[in-house]
């Protein structure tokens, strides 16, 4: 029997190793990233970098490439510098899914993935609805253990485009198709049911797609060659008094 609490879809990260070699070198020796990772991606070079603060940090394979550019080796443990870490376990899990059909959109911290392909169509043809997951990573601290624990935020989320790839939103798909082919939309999306709102759709969409998405893609690796695993049980949150966890 589960413990007791409101269990949510953010899913901890287990690490195999806390620490880690890694590359570092002074912020102010490189303003801009962005002209830095242009240089790797040009070189088809499997590496990355993040800037933290006053340091930037490079992994990932073909160091040495790095290192000609003045980055000195260096071994940190990941819980001392926790925005690096949820960056790569966000790169990791990311890649693992790349390497499995998935198309990515990054942003700032979190990372939209589609099978492009994979899409129903409305009974006009007009709307295809893809399903996706939105995926964010965060760190939280667990007074209970006085210690950090990392996780990815998992969500569904939908994109909507017409029979040429353009992309849509529910005023588009109105003005456009009418409130027929909207309400179809919405149906497929699991939003409606036959009888009218579908008031389990959160429920039915975490037991039916995301519990079964994190199962099979629960071990991946960072990044930096660590081991990770993502727990098939959810966070669970106790909301107590100022003398409990949260």
């Amino acid at each position: 029997m589960p413990d007791i609490g409101y269990y949510s879809n953010i899913f901890p990260v287990e690490l195999d190793s806390t620490s880690i070699d890694i590359l570092i070198a002074e912020r102010k020796n490189f303003p801009d990233l962005r002209l830095l990772r242009s240089e790797i991606s040009k070189d088809g070079i499997e590496t990355y970098v993040y800037a933290d603060g006053d340091k930037v940090y490079g992994y990932g394979k073909d160091l040495g490439w790095l290192s000609s550019k003045g980055f000195a080796s260096v071994k940190i443990n990941l819980s001392e510098i926790p925005r690096l870490t949820g960056r790569m376990i966000l790169e990791g899990f990311v890649k693992k899914l790349s390497d499995n059909g998935f198309s990515p959109i990054m942003s700032k911290g979190r990372s939209q993935l589609f099978r492009w392909n994979d899409f129903k169509k409305t009974s006009d043809g007009m709307v295809k609805v893809n399903k996706g997951f939105d995926i964010r990573s965060l760190f939280l601290f667990d007074r209970r253990v006085e210690e950090l624990i990392f996780g990815l935020v998992i969500d569904i989320i939908y994109a909507l485009r017409d029979k040429d790839d353009n992309g849509l939103n529910s005023h588009e798909i109105v003005s456009k198709y009418g409130r027929t082919t909207f309400k179809e939309v919405r149906l497929i999306q699991g939003d409606l049911i036959p009888t009218g709102i579908n008031t389990e759709v959160s429920r039915q969409r975490f037991i039916e797609e995301i519990l079964p998405f994190v199962k099979h893609f629960s071990e991946f690796l960072l990044p930096c060659g660590t081991e990770a695993k993502l727990k098939e049980e959810p966070l669970r949150i106790i909301l107590g008094g100022e003398n409990e966890s949260l």
